[in-house]
Order: C-alpha cells, then sequence, then structure tokens
C-alpha cells in the first residue's frame, strides 16, 4: 500500500519551536534508494500500513489543508528488502506552494492570504527486520526539516515493535506499538511521544496470475506525549511547556493494479485525517493520489 495516511506526527507548531529474501538482493531497485539517500529530499510523515519487508516503489501527489494551511507537495517513497526479514526504506517530498486564507467576522469583514515558505519538507529514512514471520522491529529516523515544513523542527528516532498476522491470502492485518524520542536543539527538549497503530490490507477480486485487482487499506494511529517538553532557556521552574496532547489519524485508500507490466503497478487515490490537539498532534485532511510498483 501506498502510505503521511506520517506522521506521521507534529511537534510544536508554536513561536518556541521556530529555532535473505532467500533468493538474494534484488540489484533492480538498489540505484533508486541511493538516489533517495544523496538526493535529501525531504516528507511530510507517511501513515503506512504495518507490513513486512517488500521492495515497491511509489510516488504521487499530495493536497493538504492543515492548521488552516493549505499546501501541495509532491511525494516519493522506496522500500528495497535484501531479503524476506530485512528491508531499508526512505520516504520524501518536496512542497510546492502553501498559503494562508481567512475571513474573520466582528465588526468588520477582514481576509487575509499569507504566502507560506515552500521548499523541502521532512525526510525519513528506516528499516524494517523480521527475525520471524509474523513480528519485527522498525526504526527510522526523521532529519532535520528544510523550508518547506515550519512545524517538524527537531530531529526524531523512531522504535515501533510490529506485528502482521495473513486473515486469508487476500487480506493482511497489522498491529504495531511506537516510541518516539527528539533530539534537543537550541535548548529545546521536545517530549517523548507513545503511539499504537494498526491497519488492514484488502485484495479485492485479485488475480494472482495476472497481478490485477483493487486493493483496499486502512490505517488508524492514536499518539500521545507522555511527559512535558522543555525550554532550558529559562530558569528550572519554568521550563514545563504545558504541551501534553493525544490525537488521532487515519487513513484510507483504494488502489486499481493494472497488468501492463510484469510487476503489480497499482493507480490509487488517499483520504487522511487528522484530529488532535493544535499545539500537539497536526490537525486537517489530505487527498493524494499516487502510483505504486512492487517488484516482487
Amino acid at each position: 500500500m501506498a502510505a503521511r495516511m506520517d506522521t506521521a506526527t507534529s511537534t510544536e507548531s508554536t513561536d518556541l519551536f521556530v529555532k535473505l529474501r532467500a533468493a538474494g538482493l534484488n540489484l533492480r531497485l538498489v540505484p533508486f534508494f541511493v538516489f533517495a539517500l544523496i538526493a535529501f529530499a525531504f516528507a511530510t510523515e507517511p501513515l503506512k500500513p504495518v507490513l513486512p519487508p517488500q521492495n515497491a516503489i511509489a510516488v504521487g501527489g499530495v493536497g493538504e489543508l492543515r492548521d488552516d494551511v493549505y499546501s501541495a507537495d509532491l511525494k516519493w517513497s522506496v522500500e528495497v528488502a535484501p531479503c524476506n526479514c530485512l528491508s531499508f526504506y526512505a520516504d520524501m517530498s518536496y512542497r510546492f506552494i502553501s498559503y494562508e486564507w481567512q475571513t474573520m467576522l466582528h465588526d468588520q469583514i477582514h481576509e487575509m492570504v499569507n504566502l507560506q515558505v515552500n521548499g523541502l519538507n521532512e525526510s525519513f529514512v528506516g528499516m524494517k527486520f523480521f527475525p520471524i514471520q509474523y513480528f519485527g522491529l522498525n526504526v527510522s529516523w526523521r532529519f532535520k526539516p528544510g523550508d518547506g515544513s515550519q512545524v517538524e523542527r527537531f530531529e526524531r528516532l523512531g522504535i515501533e515493535p510490529m506485528g502482521v498476522y495473513r486473515f486469508s491470502p487476500n487480506m493482511l492485518w497489522g498491529l504495531s506499538g511506537q516510541y518516539y524520542s527528539f533530539i534537543e536543539d537550541r535548548n529545546y527538549q521536545p517530549g517523548d511521544e507513545l503511539g499504537v497503530k494498526t491497519s488492514f490490507v484488502w485484495n479485492v477480486f485479485w488475480d494472482k496470475y495476472a497481478r490485477t485487482g483493487w486493493q483496499v487499506g486502512y490505517v488508524f494511529l492514536f499518539r500521545w506525549r507522555i511527559q512535558e517538553s522543555e525550554n532550558h532557556n529559562l530558569a528550572k521552574d519554568y521550563q514545563k511547556m504545558d504541551d501534553l496532547y493525544r490525537g488521532f489519524r487515519m487513513r484510507g485508500d483504494i488502489a486499481r493494479y493494472v497488468g501492463w507490466f510484469p510487476f503489480p503497478f497499482g493507480i490509487g487515490m488517499a483520504y487522511e485525517m487528522n484530529r488532535g490537539n493544535l499545539f500537539g498532534f497536526e490537525t486537517g485532511h489530505k487527498v493524494e493520489l499516487y502510483l505504486r510498483a512492487e517488484f516482487p
């Protein structure tokens, strides 16, 4: 499934936060993964189903409304699996345009249009390791973003134990727990976060020989901050930032896989909704159109 339904997740948006597959390696995908790292492009945090290691490439366009800001991104992701038990991945995007438009009604009508800073967004790289068939571990790293992001201002380490179960030949269910720790920057230390994610991927009217049919997916994420962030520029009694929050994200998508190539190739659309505290979990809506190819 194509993944940011992340994040994924936001840190503070306040002014304080300004500052072996046994057959061997699939060599066809190695250049794509190397280029992804060299390009150091950036992405909003993808919200992906819980899946075991695989070889896949996806590219898509994203329209997003988040905290009264409208934006458009081009995103790209790649995952390379040297074996059935291990894979490496990168998720990226570039924000082409974003703007804020508000109308306020008090004693007068006031309209505001504010063009936002555009450019490279957050970037994610990671590794999945499944020592046994049903259980594994996902370790990820988020780099400090470029000008395309105004909220994700800290590097972050993520650890995600995962479990997958195949209910039927055409349906895969996944469940994972999440722990995120942020790197202090300019004497600001965001609080650690925990999360729980569940998902399913269902192949409908699937022809396994022609590699055609429909694929439906759903992801639900609930995440919360377990400790307050701290501003170490202040005296000790005033360092707590009172930013505990809870919030969820959910994403649904549907893709049509066509038999144009000797590998599964899908054309899909996804909708994502975020709901939470403005100064913690991001709020908003997202629509994505994407192309995705898998390489068995």
